[in-house]
């Protein structure tokens, strides 16, 4: 006799052996004992759970001649069929003429289907009923499908018809009503390792208990699955089997390097993570399946983290767990929420574009540089913070210039407009600025000391100082504008209505937009850079609110009712590009609709 696999040779032939599947059996069972059987069902579901199988066994319990009657009286009693006699023993091994099975994904025109409901006329050759079972009913066309449509609802009475399919959305929903709808399940890793126990005790195979594990992992609740990789790996290492060689067979990569890298993972280690995963690579393991390991642990890690007692959620030895739960003491579940987002997105891009080693390099690299995250509410409480300032400073710098020239001394112990933003870039989770050498103490020879520095540095003022005319700042502020919009075209917007000029000290004043103040520190290396270059020497810029461009702002803002559009969309690219609010951002998948101006 030829061998048989062991898919085909565990199948199951009772009821009582299919597993993961008891809302399906036992409802089966009840109508096959109270003479309620139906004339349609629809089996749907994953691949390997069970639909072909259980349509089979349907099949026998209902014309097995030999079944216990006496049981069929009892309630709740298991009906199963004898698989003893013929008809019984002719279903099981594919020869019965009343128990036919079509596969829809090679007969999915009209003809096949037309031929089928003339068939349904005949009677059943020895069994009770005349049972049709098509699998992957979904590959049926619409014209297949319009034309079983009404044998399907009114058959002849001897007739069953048992769809099998894994789309059930693919299935026209004039067929789902006309059919009893059974959904098939995936299984539970338990029942499949129990399973594969089974099976390894009676065929004689030595298997530790983290290889089944492993095996059962893989195969994603589907036990066919399973049955099919136990089968590769005895034909690849004979009758005993460990994990070292489930690993090689699967391609899984070492299960000691998969923890190593877990552990440069937690600890930031990002040189050693890309050792570990170098010989990964070299040990010829499948990377695809090394990040499914990878996202499978830091969920369970997320779990333990959220609550230990969550551990029974999670299929694995005792001291396994138990060493989750030490790694999970240490870290949020914010981070590891953060580090499965990233490995599922690099998931998805290996499978658009491949490069598997790039990909994976890239999402350590990210990894590597989250940090423990910051709360929420702390964010939220300090933008508040200093949101309102800059709005004082907002409204003290559109003031009046005669109002801002009376008010110097009181300016002088507010901090400026422009630094509000960097210093929010700084105040969240930034290390202290280093200490620096106290200043000594003022002192009767403080004016003396002043004016020595005073002339020690006039040299340096002189070569910042700028002497140029009107016309030459004219000249040199359009030349400057022209490199801008081709260039810069934000600080072109910026500088629209602006103009440039000089004070008593030399210094260059740019007169703009009180409410561009704002947003322009982080520029002005690239703005005094420019300006510097055009007068050929280094100068020092500051920013003053120019009264022609306030007013002419005011009156905008009270024809359209709001701030300009340019400052609105600074606002927004600035704080999305703040080093400090960007990961908050990224943690909830958020972004910033506007920013409101007041």
């Amino acid at each position: 006799m030829s061998y048989e696999v062991i898919a085909q040779k565990w199948r199951p032939q009772s009821f009582h052996q299919v597993i993961g599947q008891e809302h399906v059996i036992k409802t089966l069972q009840n109508q096959i004992r109270l003479n309620r059987i139906g004339h349609a069902y629809l089996f749907w579901g994953p691949r390997g759970t069970g639909k072909t199988t259980v349509a089979r066994l349907f099949a026998k319990a209902v014309n097995c001649a030999e079944r216990d009657s006496d049981a069929e009286s009892v309630p709740d009693a298991p009906v199963e069929p004898c698989n003893e006699c013929a008809v019984c023993l002719e279903i099981a091994q594919g020869r019965s003429f009343d128990v036919i099975e079509l596969d829809a994904a090679s007969n999915r025109g009209i003809d096949p289907i037309r031929e089928l409901r003339e068939n349904t006329k005949l009677a059943p050759a020895a069994c009770s009923f005349k049972i049709y079972i098509i699998d992957e009913a979904h590959m049926l066309t619409p014209e297949a499908f319009n034309a079983l449509l009404k044998t399907l609802e009114e058959p002849p009475p001897h007739v069953i018809f048992i769809l099998a399919t894994t789309e059930h959305h693919k299935v026209p929903k004039t067929i789902v009503s006309r059919c009893q709808d059974f959904d098939f399940r995936y299984m539970e890793l338990s029942q499949i390792i129990s399973r594969l126990e089974l099976i390894c005790s009676e065929e004689g195979i030595d298997v530790d208990d983290q290889a089944l594990s492993l095996i059962a992992r893989q195969s994603e609740g589907c036990l066919r699955d399973a049955e099919n990789a136990l089968e590769r790996i005895i034909s690849a290492t004979g009758k005993t089997l460990d994990v070292e060689a489930v690993d090689q067979i699967l391609g899984l990569g070492s299960s000691p390097l998969i923890d190593k890298l877990v552990d440069t993972i937690l600890d930031c280690n990002l040189p050693d993570s890309m050792q570990v995963l170098a010989s990964l690579t070299n040990q010829g393991a499948d990377l695809t399946q090394c990040l499914h390991q990878l996202i499978a642990y830091f969920r369970n890690l997320r779990l333990l983290a959220i609550n230990k007692d969550l551990a029974n959620l999670i299929q694995g030895s005792g001291s396994d767990i138990q060493g989750m739960k030490e790694r999970a003491a240490d870290i949020s579940v914010e981070r590891l929420s953060r580090i499965i987002k990233i490995l599922m997105r690099t998931s998805s891009e290996i499978k658009r574009y491949g490069n598997a080693q790039i990909q994976l390099e890239s999402s350590l690299v990210e990894i590597n540089s989250i940090g423990e995250g910051f709360q929420l509410g702390e964010v939220l409480k300090r933008l508040g913070e200093i949101e309102n300032r800059i709005d004082r400073s907002r409204n003290e710098s559109n003031q009046p210039q005669s109002d801002v020239s009376s008010s110097n001394t009181e300016a002088a112990a507010k901090p400026p407009v422009n630094s509000l933003l960097a210093e929010s870039r700084k105040s969240f989770a930034e290390p202290p600025p280093p200490k620096t050498a106290a200043v000594p103490a003022a002192s009767n020879d403080a004016p003396a000391n002043a004016a020595a520095g005073k002339e020690s540095g006039s040299s340096v003022e002189s070569s910042r100082a700028v002497a140029k005319s009107s016309a030459e700042l004219e000249q040199i502020w359009k030349k400057a504008m022209a490199n801008w919009k081709t260039g810069q075209r934000s600080l072109h917007g910026f500088f629209k209505d602006a103009s440039l000029s000089t004070n008593e000290e030399g210094e260059l004043e740019i007169a703009c937009d009180p409410r561009n103040i704002v947003v322009l520190d982080p520029f002005k290396n690239e703005i005094v850079k420019m300006l510097g270059s055009l007068i050929g020497h280094s100068v020092d810029v500051r920013f003053v609110p120019g009264r022609k461009t306030s007013e002419t702002n005011k009156s905008k803002s009270a024809k359209d009712g709001g701030e300009g559009t340019s400052t609105r969309l600074a606002l927004q690219r600035e704080a999305e590009r703040d080093p400090q609010l960007s990961p908050v951002l990224e943690l909830f998948d958020a972004k910033i609709l506007t920013i409101d101006l007041k």
